[in-house]
Parts: structure tokens; sequence; C-alpha cells
């Protein structure tokens, strides 16, 4: 299996993995992770589509992520 396709393979399960889960944060941390590798699998591969729209989902997700961390902090 090439690298590519394990980075691929990654982000997938990870992604899947991030419905499963219930708390909020943590199911926002995983999912951007797994972005975060869609987003290295479209980097390798040159794919403009893919790297836009996981740019879109990891920005989202750290956004979403520091307002939850902001919440629970107060």
């Amino acid at each position: 299996m090439e690298t590519l396709d394990i980075i691929g393979w990654i982000a997938t399960a990870l992604v899947i993995f991030s419905f499963m889960i219930n708390d909020m944060l943590r199911l926002r941390f995983v999912n951007l992770i797994g972005a975060a590798f869609w987003l290295a699998y479209g980097i390798i591969d040159l794919s403009s589509s893919i790297i836009f729209l996981n740019v879109v989902i990891v920005s989202i997700q750290a956004f979403k992520i520091s307002k939850l961390i902001k919440k629970e902090e107060k």
C-alpha cells in the first residue's frame, strides 16, 4: 500500500470514528485531525477540491473548538 493510500485510509477512519463520539469537543477534535489528514492527502495528490474543502473544514473545526474551550472555561 502506498503512503497516499495510508493517509487516505487514516483520514477516512478518523472522520467515520468522529461520527460515533457524543462529546462535542472530542468529536470536533477528532474530525479536525481527520480533515488534516485529508488535507495532507489533497496536497500530496495535488487535488485542489480536496485541499479547498479540508482547509475550510479545519478552519471551521478550529474556530468551533476555540469557542467550546472558552465556553467551558466560564
